[in-house]
């Protein structure tokens, strides 16, 4: 697969490795923004782009992170991921919803609504594809088995063609029963997206009126980033022989304009590499790992490319990466995984991170 080119602009400084030396592992640690330099918003607001294409945007520092330990094998439990593998998702965070009923009747209700509402918006914003869509079918399911991280699931149909206008997965946070208890919240800080563009920003946006919630696009944080590529790697690292590269884009912005940079590495290497990370899955040390570790590995990757392109990247941002047939993430918040074990690391690391800070 390849990578998506068009990505959005990147606010995020160079690897720096004073950023940290302590250890990453009590993941609530690492989520303090900068929360100096954040601008006002509106709550209902939703940051998107006004074409088809699914670009989300979003600034957050990576200042503040203080490095714990960091082991993937003592998360949250995730338990329904095999229909996840192999597509393509955008990722959003959500603020807790207020008073969402999971009774069937209410939710068969609520999927009347919300068909009322996008046949009155396909009316109002889409009158030259009225015809294409004059059939819809809309569904809002819970799934009640109590393991699974999947709270509620949203599927908008175009019954003209028989193709999803739009598939929503909204994923429980470990603690959500004794937050709705306490205080009629559902907290399911994490929306996991496939759809048109116009469909998906009309029902974000009905979501935000109808439950009192903030929608935005998660764009990860570099120091979120590169953890994911860690990740990715040592899934991947037992998969590959030496001649399977690598992918990291890269984004050079200059005076005279914006270009991308791509630059491959080599699986000898790179598994030479995760040694330092303790990630290799044939290796039996423990699989606890530091941030300052990560920086590290990091930085040896950059001198890598340094030697053999002759490029610095340090001084590029980067957009993307992706591991062939295993792992494809951009900064933006999209990704496409094809291992189900990956995608669980995935969601545990990024459900422990919201699960230890809601949303300001």
């Amino acid at each position: 697969m390849e990578i998506d080119e068009d990505l959005s602009v990147i606010e995020a400084d160079p690897i720096s490795p004073e950023v940290s030396s302590e250890s990453f592992g009590d993941i609530s640690c690492i989520t303090n923004d900068d929360k100096e330099n954040e601008n006002v918003e509106d709550p209902h607001s939703i940051e998107t782009d006004e074409s088809d294409q699914e670009d989300v945007t979003m600034s957050e520092s990576e200042s503040g992170i203080v490095d714990s330990s960091f082991d993937p094998t003592a998360l949250i439990e995730i338990s329904d991921i095999l229909d996840l593998v192999g597509k393509n998702w955008s990722i959003f965070r959500v603020s807790p919803l207020w008073n969402l009923n999971f009774d069937t009747n209410y939710l068969n209700l609520l999927s009347k609504k919300l068909k009322k509402f996008l046949i009155n918006h396909i009316s109002t914003n889409m009158k030259n594809q009225k015809n294409s869509f004059s059939e819809i079918s809309v569904e809002i399911e819970a799934k009640e088995a109590h393991h699974e991280c999947i709270a509620l699931k949203i599927n908008v149909i175009n019954n003209n063609t028989n193709s999803k206008l739009y598939t929503g997965l909204l994923l429980k946070s470990p603690n959500y029963e004794q937050n709705y208890d306490k205080n009629s919240l559902s907290d399911m800080p994490i929306l996991m997206i496939q759809g048109n563009k116009s469909f998906s920003v009309a029902i974000h946006n009905w979501l935000t009126e109808h439950f009192d919630c903030v929608i935005r696009p998660y764009e990860f944080a570099l120091y979120q980033f590169l953890w994911l590529i860690a990740i990715s790697m040592g899934d991947a690292g037992q998969l590959y022989n030496e001649t399977v590269l690598y992918h990291y884009l890269y984004k050079n912005e200059s005076s005279k304009g914006q270009m991308d940079v791509k630059c491959y590495a080599e699986s000898e290497f790179l598994r030479s590499v995760l040694a330092k990370l303790s990630l290799n899955r044939s290796s039996s040390e423990a699989t606890s790992f530091h941030y300052s570790d990560l920086i590290k590995v990091q930085s040896d990757i950059e001198d890598h490319f340094k030697i053999t392109s002759g490029i610095n990247v340090s001084k590029l941002k980067l957009k993307a990466f992706e591991a062939p047939k295993v792992a494809s993430i951009n900064v933006s918040g999209k990704i496409h995984v094809w291992s189900s074990t990956l995608i669980d690391l995935m969601l545990k690391y990024l459900m422990e991170l919201q699960n230890n800070k809601w949303m300001p």
